[in-house]
């Protein structure tokens, strides 16, 4: 899966050597990566973004390795201004005596697609299990150079010093629902349950509302939701959200309204109704979510509070119900640039229901590359996180 982050960091730390720049990528993607190969973008001698992509299998053939660096080169191309590039190869496997460095063979290809393309490159690195080295040194040793030089550098020393780089993210617990208390877990799923036993039954909108205190207002419900802390979540509220986003129609007003605000919202509903009475309002909103309108950029602090309340929505639901909050949440994560965590949110949502159609969207696009349009727009006047004196 193809993810990228464009850093907004107010530390600028500068990178005097291979074993600094080194410390500073995983700041810049957010995590550690492992088997992937990040591209790190500048705009002169300064960073302006960083892209992951899964590390091609070694030995794939040609034609596969020229589809992943053009679809690698073509990604970079889409940030404003870039250009020169430092690609870091971080491999699961070590330096094997007699062989090649891992990674060797897409960074070949990538390197002469981007050159192709107009683009410097400043350097292409591997990080390997039991040590590192670039791929441009003819000098660097046959098994490497020790990866306790990363952790020694002075780059590595200023993000301990400094308050502004942040912790790491794990992936894997980002990527994990939280376990749930027995008592809020139990009374969610009844409620659900409750509510998927009417669904279709004349009792299903006095039960909404005598039972979950639902006015029929999707946006305002939606705005409710968002502004409280997610682990405060009532049941009933928790088995609501999972039983409205199971209609395609109400999933897209509750997250476009998370995504845009209430106005945004209420033209959604507005025009789901138009929709839903035969009228042909031409693209469905759920196409502005996927870049079928030229959108701007969601409020980031808005996903990432809808991200946490489904998180604790999704893991007190019956595991059927889960799809749709799940999907949910690898579009936010696929909105705010981060296609890695998105890609793996989606995997989820597909373990349980293959066929579910926002989610099988979602992997597609992942898988060729595509994010949205707003992920790429980042302000000249950025101040990242790496400036390069070499």
């Amino acid at each position: 899966m193809p993810g990228t982050r464009i850093p907004g960091m107010t530390t600028l730390i500068r990178a005097q050597n291979a074993e600094d720049f080194l410390a500073l990528v995983p700041h810049l993607t957010g995590f550690q990566p492992c088997n992937s190969i990040v591209l790190v973008a500048f705009r002169g001698k300064r960073t302006c973004g960083a892209l992951r992509c899964d590390l091609p299998k070694q030995g794939s053939p040609p034609a596969v390795l020229r589809r992943a660096a053009t679809t690698m080169v073509g990604m970079i191309c889409r940030i404003p201004d870039v250009d020169a590039l430092v690609p870091v190869v971080y491999a699961d496997s070590p330096f094997a005596p007699g062989r090649s460095m891992p990674g060797s063979d897409i960074v070949t290809v990538l390197l002469s697609r981007a050159r192709y393309s107009g683009f410097l490159v400043r350097d292409a690195l591997c990080v390997a299990s039991d040590a590192w080295a670039s791929y441009l040194d003819d000098d660097a040793p046959r098994g490497g150079r020790p990866l306790a030089l990363i952790g020694a550098s002075a780059a590595q020393k200023s993000l301990i010093a400094s308050e502004d780089a942040g912790s790491l993210l794990d992936l894997d617990t980002e990527s994990a629902l939280p376990v749930a208390a027995l008592e809020p877990l139990e009374r969610t799923a009844q409620k659900y349950s409750e509510l998927d036993r009417l669904r279709h039954s004349p009792e299903l909108e006095p039960a909404l509302v005598f039972d979950h205190g639902f006015s029929g207002d999707v946006v305002a419900f939606a705005e409710r939701l968002i502004s409280i802390a997610p682990i405060e979540i009532s049941p009933a509220d928790g088995a609501l959200l999972a039983f409205a986003v199971s209609s395609p129609c109400l999933r897209d007003e509750i997250l476009l309204t998370w995504a845009w605000g209430t106005r945004f919202g209420l033209t959604v509903a507005e025009m789901n109704d138009r929709h839903n009475a035969g009228e042909d309002i031409g693209d469905l909103p759920g196409s502005m979510a996927l870049g079928g309108f030229d959108m701007p950029r969601p409020a980031p602090e808005r996903l990432r509070s809808a991200i946490e309340l489904l998180r604790v929505a999704a893991s007190r639901v019956p595991r059927r119900a889960r799809p749709p909050l799940l999907t949910m949440i690898a579009w936010s994560h696929w909105a705010l640039g981060a296609g890695t965590l998105a890609g793996r949110w989606t995997d989820q949502a597909r373990a349980i229901d293959r066929s579910y159609r926002l989610a099988e969207l979602l992997d597609t696009m992942l898988q060729a590359g595509h994010l949205p349009e707003w992920a790429w727009a980042v302000p000249p006047d950025v101040l990242t996180s790496v400036t390069i004196d070499r």
